[in-house]
């Protein structure tokens, strides 16, 4: 009686052994639970930036933050990197530990986690199983950059392709996008969403016009201060999250004082930059801009006058030369140039070794 028992008992294990082995494969490999990896991302972005914030990180912190998306079969979640400069005071050991519980408390998991006490950085991948959902450089302050070099990148609108091109360049590019064009919208919040600085690229009437011409929703001379506030307003509505404003063309327009005045004072009510392109050596409209209170800079160093990779290298070497010479400088490159972003993405990484960050626009207005 006892071997029967002891046999069924026995029995009874292994069945519960195979029981429990065929719907572990059934849950595993025949109908898997659900894993929503998006809202986990959303989610462990928003439980990082918390701990961030708990150790003084503010938009100020920011070197870089961008935002993809990824695809891996039949599963999509957005990917974000960030680069964030702490107080040199930080624990960079603590702040990983303090990140790896919270990622934890997400469903999520520490990829990897590595630290340099000698460079002061944290370099931190997170995610669910092998999926990467985030990748943070934590980097201790150390002394401000001494040279900074801001790269505005016009005529964005038109193609949605070559705005995710720029994006890959991982840098802190300005994107300038024009008004009214079939993915003037679409571009300006991809762009924001991924964390990079916004401007609308107003078009304003050309020396040449009406034979050059500006494009539409352009600001012209013949147009009455309502008709340019009207154009303008309706402009930087198509243009969501702009921080600012550059000027597409418009070299007799912005030599035109009372129209500059005009279109800055609309500025300044809208709480918005502006940078001169300098399409004229005898524009007025950084001079306007500075006489009213609102912050501007201009435009130093046009890249790529010249459809040439090895011209646009040296425009880049000539940015380079201003910045280390002046402590910052500001520059255009245009979107449509297959050959300006193989240079940037060439040269960029030369300025980095020589000390010059790049930088946003608008932390080089005065």
């Amino acid at each position: 009686m006892k071997k029967k028992a002891k046999a069924f008992l026995r029995a009874l294990i292994i069945l519960s052994i195979l029981g429990l082995g065929v719907y572990y494969v059934y849950l595993t490999y025949i109908n898997p639970p659900v894993v929503d990896y998006d809202g986990i991302s959303n989610k462990v972005d928003q439980a990082i930036d918390q701990v961030l914030v708990s150790y003084g990180a503010s938009n100020l912190n920011i070197i870089k933050v961008f935002k993809e998306e990824k695809e891996l079969g039949k599963i999509t979640w957005i990917q974000t990197t960030k680069e964030i400069r702490l107080a040199e005071t930080i624990d960079l050991k603590e702040a990983g530990k303090a990140l790896e519980e919270v990622i934890e408390d997400q469903g999520a998991r520490v990829i990897s986690l590595t630290l340099d006490p000698a460079e002061s950085i944290l370099n931190l991948k997170a995610g669910v199983k092998n999926i990467v959902m985030e990748i943070l450089v934590l980097r201790r302050k150390s002394a401000a950059p001494k040279y900074r070099a801001a790269i505005i990148i016009d005529d964005l609108g038109y193609d949605l392709k070559v705005a995710t091109q720029l994006m890959s360049l991982h840098e802190p590019l300005t994107f300038a996008v024009l008004p009214g064009e079939r993915y003037s919208k679409a571009i300006a919040e991809q762009v924001t969403k991924a964390g990079y600085e916004v401007f609308l690229h107003q078009p304003m009437e050309p020396l040449g016009y009406p034979k050059d011409n500006p494009g539409k929703r352009a600001i012209l001379l013949t147009m009455t201060a309502t008709e340019v506030k009207a154009m303008l307003l309706k402009n930087i509505s198509d243009v969501p999250f702009a921080n600012g404003v550059n000027n597409h063309m418009g070299s007799k327009l912005t030599e035109n004082g009372p129209k500059m005045q005009e279109i800055m004072n609309i500025l300044k009510e809208q709480k918005l930059l502006f940078v001169d392109s300098r399409t004229s050596a005898k524009s007025v409209a950084y001079q306007t801009a500075k006489k009213i209170g609102l912050k501007t800079a201009y435009n130093q160093v046009f890249l790529d006058n010249e459809n040439d990779l090895d011209y646009i290298k040296k425009q880049l070497d000539l940015v380079a030369k201003i910045a280390m010479k002046n402590g910052q400088v500001v520059a255009i490159g245009h979107c449509q140039r297959k050959e300006t972003i193989l240079a940037l993405q060439e040269k960029l990484p030369e300025f980095r070794k020589l000390g010059i960050a790049i930088v946003p626009v608008s932390q080089l207005v005065e």
